[in-house]
């Protein structure tokens, strides 16, 4: 079971962790034809900022000039006074038209207070109509109770002391 195994030899122990048992080497090679493979091929290589996350001995590569950095520094501060410019002016645009909106949301407000007192006043005065409307049924109720007694008692009068018949309509 462990006979087909090998262990790379010396001119390989550069590419392999001593630890690893290679079992087969990888025999295919990656596809030219492959779109995305060829793409990669012409991706820059980049650098670490900070040279001590990786082990390399070129400090040629790390040596920034100070007039780039300063023309670097003033792009990038141009950039910075332009968005707190923009974005001065859309607080300003929002704070106006919060005050806007507060004042037609008052205004609103007081409308809206003008007929609710309207319409308490009509709600008492409709409260006066219902009573009175209530009062005028029972006196209604009344004298429809009345007017047969009146009736009855006028029919016993003489006919020249008789009063006249008394209708509702």
């Amino acid at each position: 079971m462990g006979n087909d195994q090998k262990k790379p030899n010396q001119s390989n122990q550069g590419q392999y962790h001593p630890d690893i048992v290679v079992v087969s080497e990888n025999k295919t090679q990656p596809n030219a034809d492959n779109e995305s493979f060829n793409k990669l091929k012409f991706v820059p290589l980049f650098y670490p900022i900070l040279k001590s996350s990786i082990d390399m001995k070129d400090d040629n590569l790390y040596l920034m000039q100070p007039d780039r950095l300063v023309k670097l520094a003033d792009v990038f501060k141009n950039h910075l006074s332009i968005c707190a410019f923009n974005v001065t002016e859309d607080q300003e645009a929002l704070s106006t038209e919060i005050k806007h909106l507060d004042f037609v949301i008052d205004l609103l407000m007081q409308n809206f207070i003008e007929k609710q007192k309207k319409y308490a006043k009509y709600c008492e005065q409709m409260k006066a109509v219902n009573d009175l409307n209530v009062s005028v049924k029972k006196i209604r109720r009344n004298m429809d109770e009345i007017l047969p007694m009146i009736k009855s008692i006028n029919e016993f009068l003489p006919e020249e002391d008789r009063l006249e018949e008394f209708s509702f309509e």
